[in-house]
């Protein structure tokens, strides 16, 4: 299992935005240390709590005091967008990144934002699809590309700069279906599944669940005839967590940063991909509730490292684990979450033998063999 960090990036308005962005910097820098392979970042326009508009330019920055995390926008809102010069944006930040980019594309799922762009809910998926087979047209091709399609028309258009990397990892998130995850899985793309998103609702219509996210992704693997395993390994879990001395101090430390993010997240309507069976309100979405059902990781290392096992093996296994980044602590507590997870947490999730190897050697320095 590889391990990264997905950011919103959460900010609420009451904070100093241009502090924010020096301290989402920092995350990076501080990720990178730790051992973390890859680092999202989100795009958002409207609701005050998540404020990076333009993710390439924090990658773009971040690129510049790191040297081997991997930058992945987290991703580009397609429907808003021109095709052809998201292309252009993203192969040219390829360079800069020298190669450390990874692609990522969604449909927009913020209905604030929807709102803003005058965006009818029922376009965002098919402009979605069509940008994304525009842009790995113009990614992909040695020649010109024409294309005539619903909502963007190009004649003869190429890509003055092309990517760095000879095949543009692509990466696509899924909030509300299933059709991103067939897709990834038919291309051979990376898949995100958004934090929210429980291992299992139950039978409950309202939204997919984790199992749905990777049935879909394998099946379509399976039906393209490609590796199944392959399409696991390039699926991306993202979760809350947070690391302290134990689950009840975990909890405390957290718990009004949780309920001011989760105002915001409930008020935006998003609370139906959450819940698990019929009859749910939102009232029912507790802190409690969330952290033992979705299910969060949360507590000890020592109770992280079961949950994240208990959260692989319910869900049939996948190949990198993102931490969502939260604006729950200050920083220090923060820094001292992820410094845990990666000294404790991580090492358990490396190749069998090196871990076994460690135990034998550390028996022997205590007597125990």
């Amino acid at each position: 299992m590889q391990f990264g960090l997905f950011a919103m990036p959460e900010h609420p308005p009451i904070e100093n935005w241009t502090l924010s962005y020096d301290r989402d910097i920092d995350d990076i820098v501080l990720a990178e240390k730790l051992g973390f392979s890859e680092y999202w970042i989100g795009e958002h326009h409207t609701g005050g709590f998540e404020n990076v508009p333009v993710p390439e330019y924090m990658i773009a920055k971040a690129s510049a005091v790191t040297s081997r995390i991997r930058l992945g926008t987290g991703v580009v809102n397609l429907p808003y967008q021109d095709p052809f010069q998201v292309a252009e944006r993203l192969a040219f930040l390829d360079h800069l990144t020298h190669g450390r980019l990874d692609y990522g594309f969604g449909g927009g799922g913020l209905p604030t934002d929807q709102a803003l762009f005058g965006l009818e809910r029922s376009e965002a998926a098919p402009r979605t699809n069509e940008a994304l087979e525009i842009i790995e047209l113009l990614l992909t091709s040695d020649d010109p590309v024409d294309y005539e399609g619903v909502y963007w028309k190009y004649e003869n258009r190429q890509l003055q700069v092309g990517p760095y990397q000879e095949v543009p990892p692509f990466a696509v998130a899924g909030l509300t279906g299933t059709h991103n995850y067939a897709r990834c899985g038919a291309k051979g793309w990376k898949a995100l599944s958004v934090y929210f998103s429980p291992i299992d609702n139950r039978g409950y219509e309202g939204a997919p669940d984790l199992l749905a996210h990777g049935k879909a992704l394998v099946g379509a693997a399976e039906a393209a005839g490609l590796d199944p395993a392959v399409a696991r390994r390039n699926w991306r879990v993202s979760r809350e967590v947070y690391v302290s001395d134990s689950r009840n101090q975990a909890m405390n430390e957290i718990r009004e940063g949780v309920k001011r993010s989760y105002e915001y997240l409930l008020g935006l309507g998003l609370g139906a991909l959450m819940k698990k069976g019929e009859g749910m309100d939102d009232a029912d979405l507790t802190f409690e509730w969330m952290a033992e059902e979705i299910p969060w990781i949360i507590g000890s290392p020592e109770d992280c490292v079961r949950q994240l096992r208990e959260l692989e093996e319910g869900t049939g296994g996948f190949g990198t684990f993102l931490i969502n980044a939260r604006d729950w602590v200050t920083t220090d507590k923060w820094n001292r979450s992820l410094e845990l997870f990666a000294r404790y947490v991580m090492p358990q999730f490396t190749p069998r033998e090196n871990m076994a190897r460690r135990n034998r050697l550390a028996n022997v320095a205590l007597g125990r063999d």
